[in-house]
């Protein structure tokens, strides 16, 4: 048996734990690592904090790339149809007929947007 300390808080569920930082190291040019170390030394920034606003920006700029979001989707409907090709197999080994009730629904106004619908209001 546990004790249980009445001053002592209940455990944190995995999903509200801090993430933890990782080290993420990068190669570059000494001459652009000279022009970094010149201007945060003007900016007052560390060389982390000029990493990871650089990084967040390519993020951001890569995510509202269009051919990139094309790819993205290309991806999980090519996923999506493996999935369903896996289904019937499985279905077919075991005598069963994979139905349409089996597979995912697609939305209803024939979009094909992924994630949870919105409740309507």
């Amino acid at each position: 048996m546990s004790e249980h300390h009445p001053d002592a808080q209940p455990p944190v569920p995995a999903a509200e734990e801090e993430r933890k930082v990782v080290v993420f190291a990068v190669r570059i040019d000494p001459t652009l690592r000279e022009q970094i170390e010149g201007l945060r030394g003007i900016t007052g920034h560390s060389v982390n904090d000029v990493g990871v606003e650089a990084l967040n920006d390519w993020v951001a700029k890569t995510l509202t790339d269009e051919t990139v979001q094309q790819k993205a989707m290309a991806e999980l409907d090519a996923e999506e149809k493996r999935l369903q090709d896996r289904r019937a197999a499985i279905a077919g080994i075991l005598g069963q007929t994979a139905t349409a009730t089996d597979a995912p629904e697609a939305p209803a106004d024939g979009s094909n947007r992924r994630g949870k619908a919105r409740p309507q209001s």
